[in-house]
């Protein structure tokens, strides 16, 4: 009975023993099954990352698109505002030719000053030739030249006052008034020049009066060196007069120039920017075209 028992009884611990070793084998099953879903979940992780990886290589790509596109943008950009600078310019240039139209009127009338001045040399060298006539015709001259020549001196030197006041007068006017000031100079001027040549025809008229007034009288040397030194005085105030005039008009000349010369640097450089201009309006057509063709 009892070693029945014991017999029944190993073969159940056998039994159990054979279990345990399922058990144990299962357990070991397991954990592999364990281990294998860790693995699985770890690979399902990455296959996440690279979803989104290749996501990020997608955006990459796009960002490099909407970079080339930024750079293109700018590119344009930059055009725009080399076609304002251009539009900028050309304004100028409109401006620069409207000036270049008043430089072209101004030199208008220095061709018409330095015509003047031309002329006023004329007078000058007729003046001469007049000043010399009366120095040969002074030697010879009687009491009666004397007396003439004082007289005609005395009238022209209330007509060089009277020429002195409305001087200072024109003086004061063109002070007061700055707009039309290059007409007034040209009216001095042109008042001056018929004075003279009035002067002229007077000191003409003059010396054929001495001429005959010396064929008819001969008097005292001593008044007559008197009378010379005289003449020689007055004739000497009335040239330095003159000269005095003519340096105003000779310093306006000499503005007037110089004004000139560089209007025409100024028409040069406006030649310049006209060229400019249209090479303006040809990268203005071209940028139209472009944008045509970009529409």
């Amino acid at each position: 009975m009892d070693s029945e028992t014991l017999s029944l009884m190993l073969t159940e611990l056998d039994k159990l023993s054979i279990i345990d070793t399922e058990l144990f084998m299962l357990s070991l099953i397991e954990t592999e099954l364990l281990k294998l879903s860790l693995i699985d979940t770890e690979l399902l992780k990455l296959s996440l990352i690279d979803t989104e990886l290749l996501k990020l290589s997608l955006i990459d790509t796009e960002l490099l698109k909407l970079s080339l596109i930024l750079t293109e943008l700018l590119k344009l950009s930059l055009i725009d505002t080399e076609l304002l600078k251009l539009s900028l310019i050309d304004t100028e240039l409109l401006k620069l030719s409207l000036i270049d139209t008043e430089l072209l009127r101004l030199s208008l009338m220095l061709t018409e000053l330095l015509k003047l001045s031309l002329i006023d040399t004329e007078l000058l060298r007729l003046s001469l030739i007049d000043t010399e006539l009366l120095m040969l015709s002074l030697i010879d001259t009687e009491l009666l030249k004397l007396s003439l020549i004082l007289t005609e001196l005395l009238k022209l030197s209330l007509i060089d006052t009277e020429l002195l006041r409305l001087s200072l007068m024109l003086t004061e006017l063109l002070k007061l008034s700055l707009i039309d000031t290059e007409l007034l100079m040209l009216s001095l001027m042109l008042t001056e020049l018929d004075k003279l040549s009035l002067i002229d025809t007077e000191l003409l008229k003059l010396s054929l009066m001495l001429t005959e007034l010396l064929k008819l009288s001969l008097i005292d040397t001593e008044l007559l060196r008197l009378s010379l030194m005289l003449t020689e005085l007055l004739m000497l105030s009335l040239m330095l007069t003159e000269l005095l005039k003519l340096s105003l008009i000779d310093t306006e000349l000499l503005r007037l120039s110089l004004m000139l010369t560089e209007l025409l640097k100024l028409s040069l450089i406006d030649t310049e920017l006209l060229k400019l201009s249209l090479m303006l309006t040809e990268l203005l057509k071209l940028s139209l075209i472009d944008t045509e063709l970009l529409r």
